[in-house]
């Protein structure tokens, strides 16, 4: 299913995740915080308060612990509302009158014990100095009389020699109430940030999908021949497509028009040979079958070459294709040689035995069989062949004979379909036009100039088959 989601969906999906993630981390870190900030704040207020204890905290001469002043400031002065201080000395127990006479020195038993450092000898009030400071205020947790959570700072110091338990506490709501307040108006601003940010996101994807919306319509023209290709002006990220499909447009192009050419060629290879059946048979009235053979084994031969070629195009057969050439063109320079016997033409073969091309091997007869034949038919003493390479994966076949060659302007002429020089030769003029289109077909191509020190020389060029399909 998430494969077959459009890309909008998905990176609205995305988005959504990251946001909802990053502002829940960010709700529980900025919490986090918060409870820290608000938590210090009780404790540093409990902190002064137990400061301010013990500097009212006096011992008188019978050890019993004494405030020179009043200490139920606000908030302590509030009644049972758990903002609480005690003071527990060896003979007796100070409280605050929010306390309303209850006891909460449970508190003190939260912690481990940590009794106050000893006294040592020295002057008494450096000695109280020493371990005052030493002895900092503790946190705990518990709850109160009135069965409230509270929070409790407790601290133990010596005066005036005796050992000396401060307890003061907050009522847990101190911290959560703020923090709840806060945490409120922080999630109301988070959620819209959230939804600020989701809209932004959609509004980001909508405007960056655009130009492949842009791209199905210009696809769309193309397909109903409204344009003829994708125009190459896109963003940086769709241009690579866009150029790729282009291609695509050409090639189909390129496919399509040598379709045409093979139906051409076709109907032109069938013209003649349907001629002369209809000419024989109007002749002799079909009485003679064997006079009729060769003629339909000549228009098999035609149909069944064009179908194999237009087989090869459509399962991409040049790039699978491969063909050892030295064989084929000894085999062909026999056959030829038998057929023109006669004129005991001398053929040198000058191709790496293992010379192998991109090529299927009928394709390769073709067009070798149409260069062979032509130079046989032309030569006076000799043909030759040479391959050479260019060092870019292809190969160059040079077809060379000693005739009397062509002028410039016959070299032209002799590439177009159905051209002929000589009328009286043997023929239909199609043999050079469907080289050079095959050698097209194959990324190739074919080249005529004058051979030294005359006759003419066919330069054959097509692909060498990668090491790869070896």
């Amino acid at each position: 299913m998430l494969r077959r989601a459009s890309l909008g969906r998905r990176l609205l999906f995305a988005a959504i995740g990251f946001i909802a993630v990053a502002l829940v981390l960010a709700a529980v870190l900025i919490g986090f915080v918060l409870h820290r900030f608000v938590q210090g704040q009780i404790d540093q207020r409990l902190d002064t308060q137990i400061v301010f204890l013990s500097s009212m905290l006096r011992v008188d001469p019978a050890g019993l612990l004494t405030l020179a002043g009043n200490a139920d400031g606000p908030p302590f002065e509030r009644i049972r509302r758990g903002w609480y201080w005690q003071m527990a000395g060896p003979n007796n127990v100070l409280r605050s009158a929010s306390l309303d006479g209850a006891d909460i020195s449970d508190a003190a038993r939260a912690l481990p014990d940590e009794p106050p450092p000893p006294l040592k000898k020295g002057r008494k009030k450096d000695l109280e100095d020493r371990a005052d400071r030493s002895s900092r205020p503790r946190p705990a947790d518990g709850t109160g009389p009135g069965e409230e959570y509270l929070h409790y700072r407790i601290k133990q110091t010596v005066v005036a020699g005796s050992h000396v338990t401060i307890i003061v506490s907050a009522p847990r709501a101190a911290v959560w109430g703020p923090l709840r307040e806060a945490m409120t108006t922080l999630a109301l601003s988070l959620a819209l940030l959230g939804g600020a940010l989701i809209l932004a996101v959609m509004l980001q994807v909508r405007l960056g999908l655009r130009p492949l919306d842009r791209l199905r319509r210009a696809v769309a023209d193309v397909r109903n021949g409204t344009i003829h290709r994708v125009p190459a002006e896109q963003p940086a990220e769709i241009e690579p497509l866009v150029s790729e499909l282009n291609g695509l447009l050409q090639q189909n192009d390129d496919n399509l028009e040598r379709a045409r050419r093979h139906v051409a060629n076709l109907a032109h290879g069938l013209k003649t040979p349907l001629a002369t059946l209809g000419l024989a048979i109007s002749a002799n009235g079909g009485r003679d079958p064997a006079s009729l053979h060769p003629l339909v084994m000549q228009m098999e031969r035609r149909i069944r070459h064009h179908l194999g070629r237009a087989r090869t195009a459509a399962l991409n057969g040049p790039v699978r294709a491969r063909t050892v050439v030295a064989p084929r063109v000894q085999d062909l320079g026999d056959v030829l040689g038998k057929i023109h016997g006669d004129k005991a033409i001398t053929f040198v073969i000058d191709v790496p035995p293992a010379l192998t091309v991109a090529c299927e091997a009928q394709d390769l007869d073709e067009m070798l069989g149409n260069l062979l034949e032509n130079a046989f038919k032309w030569a006076r003493n000799k043909v030759s062949i040479t391959a050479t390479t260019d060092g870019q994966r292809m190969v160059a076949l040079a077809i060379s004979d000693d005739g009397p060659g062509l002028l410039p302007e016959q070299m032209v002429q002799v590439q177009r379909p159905g051209e002929r020089l000589d009328e009286t030769a043997p023929g239909f003029g199609f043999g050079l036009s469907i080289t050079s289109e095959l050698a097209e077909l194959y990324g190739g191509n074919l080249a005529l100039r004058s051979a030294s020190p005359n006759g003419l020389c066919v330069t054959l060029t097509i692909p060498i088959a990668a090491p790869s399909d070896v």
